[in-house]
């Protein structure tokens, strides 16, 4: 299994190559931030965010939190 980070520079260095156009480059990547949140939210209820000492409820409220807090403070 890829991470989303990894699928992202394939579909850059195909982009780059001419394979694929820049709408559909764009679609993907859009699809590929969804699934970078499953994977962050997937990890946090393997219990990684309990192993840190967060006290959370559950997946989704530490991406909410956190992730959003973090990455989507100037939007």
């Amino acid at each position: 299994m890829k991470t989303a980070v990894q699928e992202v520079i394939e579909l850059v260095k195909k982009y780059d190559n001419k394979e694929i156009p820049f709408n559909v480059m764009l679609f993907n990547l859009e699809l590929l931030l969804e699934k970078e949140k499953e994977q962050i939210m997937n990890a946090f209820s393997r219990g990684l965010g309990t192993e840190l000492g967060l006290d959370w409820e559950d997946s989704e409220q530490y991406y909410e939190r956190i992730y959003n807090q973090t990455y989507n403070q100037n939007k």
